[in-house]
C-alpha cells in the first residue's frame, strides 16, 4: 500500500533555525511511524493508495494528522488509537486557507 503525504503549514516559517530543524525531524519521524503502522495493519489492500495531510503547526514542535483527509474508516480509527497526541483538532478550513504556504525553507 502506498501512502502519500501532503504537508500544510499553518502560518509562516519560524525564524529560529533550531525550531525549524526540530519540526522537520518530528515530521520525518511521524511519517515513518505512520508508514510502519499502515504496513503492519493493512494486509488486503496492497494496491490501494492513501492520501493524508500532515499539518505543521504555527506553535509547538509536533506535526499533526488531519484525520478528515483519510478516506478509509479503519485506518482513520487506527490512527486515532495509535497516534492520539498527533491528531489535528483545529478547523479543517484553517488548513484549506493555508494550503499554499511554504512548508520549509
Amino acid at each position: 500500500m502506498k501512502t502519500k503525504f501532503d504537508l500544510v503549514r499553518i502560518g509562516k516559517a519560524r525564524k529560529d533555525y533550531s525550531i525549524e530543524k526540530s519540526l522537520k525531524d518530528n515530521k520525518d519521524l511521524l511519517i515513518s511511524r505512520i508508514r510502519l503502522f499502515i504496513e503492519n495493519t493493512v494486509v488486503n489492500k496492497k494496491n490501494d493508495e492513501i492520501h493524508m495531510i500532515i499539518v505543521i503547526p504555527a506553535k509547538g514542535h509536533n506535526p499533526k494528522i488531519l484525520l478528515e483527509s483519510v478516506r478509509d474508516e479503519d485506518i482513520r480509527k487506527g490512527l486515532k488509537q495509535n497516534f492520539p497526541n498527533f491528531i489535528y483538532k483545529g478547523k479543517p478550513s484553517i488548513v484549506e486557507d493555508n494550503y499554499d504556504n511554504k512548508v520549509f525553507r
